[in-house]
């Protein structure tokens, strides 16, 4: 019964282009538990690097397009830290590395318990900000 769920939820990619892997060792080469998941033409890595959960995305030819690192609270910068506390209580934080800019993605939980989802730039600067 638990295969079956989980395949349901998690469709496991069995042939990962060894360029593919090849990039994401080159980059993270201390990953492990590693699971891929294919979309389209992009191989999807979720890793965990020094006990944090780690979110990868390769192309078919083996370049890193992007990846994201939870983060915990206090690593936020000072100054995006107190823009997103100005909405409610910090939930969850991300680094999203496109290469070359920085992103954090946010999400906070205000007094009603409604979810907000912000996105600042590296400088600190609120890119997008939207109710999930």
């Amino acid at each position: 019964m638990k295969n079956i769920f989980s395949a349901i939820f998690k469709s496991h990619v069995k042939n990962v282009p060894n360029t593919v892997v090849k990039c994401l060792t080159n980059h993270f080469p201390e990953a492990i538990n590693v699971e891929w998941e294919a979309k389209e033409n992009i191989f999807e890595a979720v890793f965990y690097l020094n006990e944090i959960e780690h979110i990868a995305y390769i192309n078919e030819k083996g370049k890193l397009i992007e990846y994201k690192k939870n983060l915990w609270i206090n690593e936020l910068p000072i100054s995006i830290n107190a823009e997103a506390e100005k909405i409610g209580e910090i939930m969850n934080a991300i680094v999203i590395y496109r290469t070359p800019e920085q992103f954090y993605e946010i999400i906070v939980r205000n007094k009603e318990f409604n979810r907000t989802l912000m996105l600042f730039n590296s400088n600190g600067i609120l890119q997008t900000m939207n109710e999930i």
